[in-house]
């Protein structure tokens, strides 16, 4: 896992607080989120009302304001800025118990969820391998974790480590090659139940097309990513 960097996290931060201060859509889309964590964990997990639920990184709301359980908590280390929005506070479901904090420390006992969500955050993470050490210690053996990341392959990663040592992407710390995720995830036993991606080719082939500068640069350069998901069971 890469090195640690607590200054760069506070400038990722600072980047995520000021592009959700611009932002001006719905959050709607934490609906279909839900569904997709419905459907996916289903086959291995069936959320009821007793259900303990985390999601780290869940930004104004997340998605488990739509997921039906009592036992609902929610870290973020924006919690102050977000709780202050009025209308992201009241779309909230006043179950959920949401606090402000990181992934690299949960305030939870051991063994105590039975789902971790897990949405594109790790790259914004100080020190990944910690976040994954932490969510492995609060999972109940048998647990599951819905985990969604945007991959690179090799080439995309030497290139964004050279946009890094410019800080041309302010918010994201750290890129991810697959086999660097699966080779922890088998040192912390997790076992890979469903996994599923968009393909590189997708997503090269869409920034192409694109009408945004930013997304034909990163096709031209091959800075592609690869969208995937992982269903993974603790097995220990």
């Amino acid at each position: 896992m890469p090195d640690t960097n607590q200054s760069r996290w506070e400038l990722a931060q600072n980047y995520e607080k000021n592009w959700w201060g611009n932002y001006a859509g719905n959050v709607d889309w934490y609906k279909e989120f839900a569904k997709t964590i419905l459907e996916s964990t289903k086959p291995y997990l069936q959320i009821n009302r007793e259900t303990a639920i985390l999601e780290i990184g869940s930004g104004p709301m997340g998605a488990i304001a739509f997921l039906e359980s009592d036992n609902k908590h929610a870290i973020e280390p924006l919690e102050d800025y977000f709780s202050t929005r009025k209308e992201w506070a009241s779309l909230r479901d006043p179950r959920v118990k949401y606090k402000k904090g990181r992934g690299e420390e949960l305030p939870y006992n051991k063994e105590y969820f039975d789902l971790i969500i897990l949405d594109n955050v790790l790259d914004h993470c100080e020190d990944p391998a910690t976040v994954l050490s932490e969510m492995n210690r609060v999972l109940k053996n048998n647990g599951i974790i819905f985990f969604r990341q945007n991959l690179y392959h090799w080439w995309g990663k030497r290139m964004r480590r050279m946009m890094e040592v410019f800080l041309i992407d302010k918010g994201h710390p750290f890129t991810f090659r697959k086999n660097e995720l699966l080779d922890y995830f088998k040192k912390l036993s997790w076992q890979v139940e469903l996994f599923e991606e968009s393909s590189y080719f997708k997503t090269w082939q869409k920034g192409l097309i694109s009408f945004s500068l930013k997304g034909l640069i990163k096709a031209v350069l091959l800075i592609t990513n690869n969208r995937t998901m992982f269903i993974l069971k603790k097995k220990r």
